[in-house]
């Protein structure tokens, strides 16, 4: 699979405040591996591995572009059992199950875990 890009989007709940991270799927993500991520501009192979968020949030969207796969959301390197599968959220899918993504914390570190290979 080439490298692909996708975003999470997040909604503050003490301020309401929208917050988008780029997630970057690198050509070998592979299982236990982790995805890329950055705030501050596209995510590429130099991003970190991991984030954090400023105050309590809930991710209302995750939009992936590949296509099949799976990651797992990890808090301070602990399992979360929060795992979202990327053909039930591709950028085509307008029923993208959002009742199903967590609220975050602030002061933790979070990591996508690719718990099935990422394929285009």
């Amino acid at each position: 699979m080439a490298a692909t890009t996708g975003t999470l989007v997040m909604r503050g709940l003490s301020t309401g405040r929208s917050y988008t991270l780029n997630i970057y799927n690198t050509a070998s993500s592979a299982v236990g591996t982790y995805v890329l991520t950055d705030w501050n501009s596209p995510a590429a192979a130099t991003s970190p591995n991991f984030f954090s968020v400023p105050e309590p949030v809930q991710v209302t969207d995750f939009i992936p572009t590949a296509a099949t796969g799976m990651v797992e959301f990890t808090s301070d390197g602990m399992r979360t059992a929060c795992v979202v599968d990327y053909s039930a959220y591709g950028a085509t899918n307008q029923g993208r199950p959002v009742s199903q993504l967590p609220k975050l914390q602030p002061g933790k570190m979070y990591r996508l875990l690719v718990t099935v290979v990422l394929a285009a």
